[in-house]
């Protein structure tokens, strides 16, 4: 075992069944399935995989991958409060009064955990986003990755639906958004070609799925 696989396999010792739980708890009375306590958990582990693919080309540490958990299973918790694009503010709120409501040691990283919890929800990307070993590069990238594929499908359509968008504009909506998202993903992790080409595949699942919704419109 490497000592990332060890790293990981103590964070989640430590937090995976506490936040797992949590969550699930806080989204037990929000009819939202395609943000849930299940979403959390998967980037949790799209996390896992980006830290896989980085290591060994840069040092990672256990206070970076324990902020990754934390701030996976975080960051779309102001979804059980709101349902607004812009709700990483809310699911900072929610991850301080958790530490503090549980009376946990703060992370040495706790403002770097923050940081990405909130602003994991600007979709304009801006530099310091792509900078593929920040904390808020993973969580957004991560966050990213489990809009492509089926599991996207479901997921673009709820949400946007749940925001009043008329279902015969979801289509272009949803190209334009998985397209930003896709740039992204490219600029950050073009260098890992196995990784990059496997979740472009996923994209593009998506992506031609609501093409054809869109010409059926038509």
């Amino acid at each position: 075992m490497n000592d990332l696989n060890y790293m990981i396999i103590k964070t989640e010792k430590k937090w995976l069944h506490q936040l797992y739980r949590f969550c699930q708890s806080l989204f037990s009375n929000s009819k939202i399935p395609s943000h849930d306590h299940n979403h959390h958990y998967r980037v949790w582990n799209y996390c896992k995989e980006i830290l896989t693919t980085l290591h060994p080309s840069i040092p990672i540490n256990y206070d970076f991958i324990q902020g990754c958990m934390i701030a996976s299973f975080f960051h779309d918790t102001g979804l059980s409060n709101t349902i607004d694009e812009f709700h990483g503010q809310e699911s900072k709120k929610i991850c301080q009064a958790y530490f503090r409501n549980q009376n946990l040691e703060i992370p040495k990283n706790f403002s770097d955990i923050l940081w990405a919890i909130e602003k994991h929800d600007d979709k304009n990307y801006q530099p310091e986003k792509q900078n593929p070993d920040s904390l808020l590069s993973i969580i957004c990238n991560a966050d990213d990755l489990d809009a492509f594929g089926n599991i996207g499908v479901i997921r673009y359509t709820e949400i946007y639906l749940l925001r009043g968008i008329e279902i015969d504009q979801l289509p272009a909506l949803v190209i334009q958004n998985i397209d930003n998202r896709f740039r992204h993903f490219k600029l950050t992790y073009k260098d890992y070609p196995e990784f990059y080409n496997k979740h472009q595949t996923r994209y593009l699942i998506t992506r031609e799925f609501f093409k054809k919704l869109k010409e059926e419109f038509i």
